[in-house]
């Protein structure tokens, strides 16, 4: 197992990218980046096979202090009611049929609606979180989020990370990220907030089913997805968590006044954040599972398989294992998924994987 200083010594990568931006309806122009001893893989998007050094640009994570802090329970917005039931214009009958499609204010970001949007009618709202050195548009592109907004009918969301060093990253706590030391009491930015915020907005802009909320992360957005879980699980009812931790400290999680649905989808060749997990940093993909199974309520000690499933094109059958646990209280469901012989970026998906990333969310609703 790496230590602590080998994680953060693995992450010394050149943040030389450069800035997507569409390129009308043929196509979509994807950044690319240089970095020593990087890997390349092939990003499939709807009628575009393209080759982009992805892993360095989600290559990243937080650094070891940043973990080790993520949710210290400073954020005023942490200290939540169980009662709390998000109100929009869908309950007070102030939706437009016309929203506008950024929203954030001084920190904006992006949404897309259905294009047959009835403002009569409660969508889901899925945000996606993404990995450091990317944006919300290139990681909804890579989940393939975009064409599945009209195929699934809900709402997506997706903000940017702050841009740190040229890195567009999430902050968990003061001490994330790229600060150096001493910088920490310079940055008190809390990205709990910020991501509470925008769904709080986004409820009082578009007709939104509050009981069906659903964040999807990948690498450091992982992480990210599994402090909202905790701190906003007023909010937030299901997390989809690709390739991501959490924190080791269970005390950390506080307050979990909700009970949330939670898939967790782990690769054991992960070279980035470790399958395994790194002692004292972060839990391992089978820990992260057995912790939310055991926030839900679920029976920790009898686990149940499901039938494997084929969520990777370029990996050989059904190659993803899967467990849940029963028993778990407020309808909630936890699920961990292990993509044998899968990287930290799995691709090309399966058509069939990418749909059940979103049925997941949209099939866990709280009532």
């Amino acid at each position: 197992m790496k230590t602590a200083r080998g994680w953060r010594d693995a992450f010394k990568v050149s943040p030389d990218c450069v800035s997507h931006h569409a390129a009308g309806s043929s196509g979509i122009t994807l950044p690319t980046c240089t970095a020593e001893g990087q890997n390349t893989c092939s990003l499939f998007l709807p009628g575009i096979a393209v080759i982009i050094q992805l892993r360095t640009l989600l290559t990243a994570l937080v650094t070891t202090a940043a973990i080790a802090a993520c949710s210290d329970g400073s954020d005023g917005n942490a200290t939540l009611i169980a009662t709390h039931q998000l109100q929009g214009c869908a309950d007070t009958g102030t939706c437009a049929s016309n929203p506008p499609l950024t929203i954030g204010g001084e920190r904006p970001a992006m949404v897309q609606i259905p294009s047959n949007y009835d403002y009569n009618t409660r969508y889901p709202l899925v945000m996606v979180l993404h990995g450091r050195g990317v944006d919300g548009y290139i990681q909804s592109a890579y989940m393939g989020l975009f064409p599945r907004v009209d195929s699934h009918q809900f709402i997506l969301l997706y903000p940017d990370g702050l841009s740190i060093n040229g890195r567009k990253q999430w902050r968990f706590t003061p001490a994330c990220c790229d600060t150096q030391p001493g910088e920490e009491e310079d940055a008190d930015i809390s990205d709990v907030s910020y991501l509470t915020g925008l769904i709080e907005e986004a409820a009082a802009t578009y007709s939104i089913d509050a009981g069906r909320i659903g964040l999807i992360g990948h690498s450091s957005g992982g992480f990210m997805s599994m402090t909202m879980a905790c701190e906003a699980s007023h909010l937030v009812t299901s997390v989809v968590n690709l390739a991501g931790s959490t924190f080791v400290d269970l005390q950390r999680c506080q307050p979990a006044a909700e009970k949330v649905s939670v898939l967790t989808i782990h690769g054991d060749l992960d070279d980035t954040v470790l399958y395994e997990g790194i002692e004292g940093v972060y839990l391992s993909a089978p820990a992260v599972a057995d912790r939310y199974a055991m926030l839900a309520g679920c029976d920790t000690n009898n686990p149940v398989s499901l039938p494997d499933f084929d969520l990777v094109g370029n990996l050989p059958g059904a190659e993803t294992s899967r467990t849940t646990w029963p028993g778990c209280l407020q309808g909630a469901e936890v699920e961990f998924w292990k993509m044998n012989n899968g990287p930290h970026i799995p691709g090309p998906w399966v058509q069939e994987g990418l749909d059940a990333f979103v049925d997941w969310m949209l099939d866990h609703r709280r009532d």
